[in-house]
C-alpha cells in the first residue's frame, strides 16, 4: 500500500495534508447529483469549517457502470485514527437535515488516485468535463450600470424548462440542457436562449418532446 504521503496544504490549512491509511475517509454518495446542489454545498461548507479536506470523484471513474446511473462521491478526509472520527461532521449534517444516498468508508488509495480536490461548487465537473453546478452569468446590456451581471441558478432553468415542456425533466436531460444552455447564452433575454437550447437538445435526441406531444404520451404509456 506504500507509505504515508504528504501533500501541500489547502487554503486556510496551517499544515500539509497527510494521507495516512489509518485515517477515516468518509464517502458521501449522491444520486442525481445535478439536483443535489444544496446538499453537496452544505457538506463542502461544513467540512471546510472543520478544516477537513475534501475530494470528489464519480463512481464511473472507479468501475464500469454497465448502463447504471452515475453517482457523485464527495469524500471528506478526517485526519484522525479514533473510533468516532467523522462523527462531528456527520452530526452537523444530520442536524441541518442534509440528505445523501449512501455513506461509505473510502480507502486512502481511492481518495488519492481517484479524487480531485474541492474548495467550492465550482470545482465539480461532470465526467464529460462540464460544470456540474453551472450558475449561468449573463452580461448586462448596460455596461455603465453598477449591476453588470445577472446570475441564473440551475433551479431557474429547470423550472422554466419544465413549465415549457409540461413535464419533469430526467436527470440526464437536465444535465445535457445545462451544458448546452451555457454555451448558447450570450444576452439578457435568457428565456429566448433557453428555448434555443431546448430545441438543440431535442434535435440531438437528448431531451424528449413536450408532454402534450402524442409521441411522448405513447412513449410514457409503453413504459
Amino acid at each position: 500500500m506504500g507509505g504515508v504521503e504528504h501533500h501541500q496544504p489547502y487554503e486556510g490549512q496551517p499544515e500539509p495534508e497527510i494521507l495516512d491509511p489509518r485515517h477515516f475517509y468518509a464517502a458521501y454518495v449522491f444520486d442525481r447529483a445535478a439536483e443535489r446542489e444544496s446538499d453537496v454545498k452544505t457538506v463542502i461548507e461544513q467540512a471546510s469549517e472543520l478544516r477537513y479536506p475534501v475530494h470528489y470523484w464519480w463512481l464511473s471513474n472507479a468501475m464500469d457502470l454497465q448502463g447504471a446511473p452515475d453517482r457523485l462521491i464527495v469524500c471528506v478526509h478526517h485526519p484522525s485514527r479514533s473510533e468516532d472520527a467523522g462523527m462531528d461532521l456527520y452530526n452537523i449534517l444530520r442536524q441541518k437535515e442534509i440528505d445523501w444516498d449512501d455513506l461509505d468508508a473510502a480507502t486512502v488509495e481511492e481518495y488519492h488516485f481517484l479524487g480531485k480536490p474541492v474548495n467550492d461548487l465550482g470545482d465539480f465537473r461532470l465526467p464529460e468535463g462540464y460544470l456540474l453546478f453551472p450558475d449561468i452569468q449573463v452580461e448586462s446590456e448596460f455596461p455603465d450600470s453598477k449591476v453588470t451581471l445577472l446570475t441564473l441558478l440551475s433551479e431557474n432553468v429547470r423550472d422554466e424548462t419544465e413549465s415549457r415542456l409540461g413535464r419533469d425533466l430526467t436527470s440526464a436531460e437536465f444535465t445535457f440542457l445545462l451544458s448546452m444552455f451555457s454555451k448558447t447564452l450570450d444576452w439578457m433575454d435568457w428565456t429566448f436562449y433557453l428555448g434555443e437550447a431546448i430545441r438543440l437538445c431535442q434535435e440531438a435526441g437528448q431531451i424528449g418532446p413536450a408532454a402534450e406531444d402524442p409521441t411522448w404520451d405513447s412513449l410514457v404509456s409503453d413504459d
